[in-house]
């Protein structure tokens, strides 16, 4: 795809380049006083009037080959961001399985899970469900300002993002809860996705 973007654009400059070195210069050049008929009012077989309109062609088609470079310099920034965005997206994601810290903290959650220490005494826990959580907020919120891809972030964590809360639903007083909410419900952007992917 990007082999095909080059050539587009080098063609297009190619044919400004040609436009604007050899086929105006021609157009402009003053052959009339070069070669002209016995009566010196044409040249090439051509009046002044014709000469006139072949000049509004020649600009027009100036427009149009600089109406296409904008049109292509306008698609490039466009894919640019776009591949930006995937860009960002992927490194977000990718923290889950290289930063150590995560991978300590999901390592000491899964354990004490499957021990039924997780269940006994959250509130010991709470730092690295916070932690995590926090993790998956961010995530969240890209997605919810436009930041990240919401297909990759979804691609990659929905069944990750979605065990981890369905694990910890039913699992109550591991942080600073208000009367009648969820601990889980504080990370609401968090909450809004994983609702969405559930629905």
């Amino acid at each position: 795809m990007r082999e095909i973007e080059g050539k587009i654009a080098v063609m297009f400059l190619g044919l400004l380049a040609i436009w604007l070195l050899v086929v105006l210069p021609l157009l402009y050049f003053p052959w009339h006083n070069l070669v002209a008929d016995a009566s010196g009012s044409k040249f090439a077989g051509l009046d002044n009037t014709a000469w006139t309109g072949i000049s509004a062609l020649a600009n027009s088609a100036l427009a149009f080959l600089t109406l296409g470079l904008l049109v292509f310099a306008i698609y490039q920034v466009v894919t640019i961001k776009r591949d930006a965005k995937i860009t960002r997206t992927l490194a977000a994601c990718e923290r889950y399985d290289i930063d150590p810290v995560l991978d300590q903290i999901t390592r000491r959650i899964s354990v004490a899970y499957n021990e039924g220490s997780l269940q006994k005494e959250p509130v010991k826990y709470a730092v690295d469900l916070n932690s995590i959580f926090n993790y998956f907020e961010s995530l969240a919120i890209g997605v919810h300002r436009g930041h990240y891809d919401a297909d990759i972030v979804r691609d990659q964590f929905e069944t990750i993002m979605t065990g981890h809360i369905d694990m910890m639903d039913g699992i109550a007083k591991w942080t600073v809860a208000t009367v009648a909410t969820r601990d889980i419900d504080h990370f609401d952007k968090m909450m809004a996705l994983y609702a969405k992917w559930k629905g």
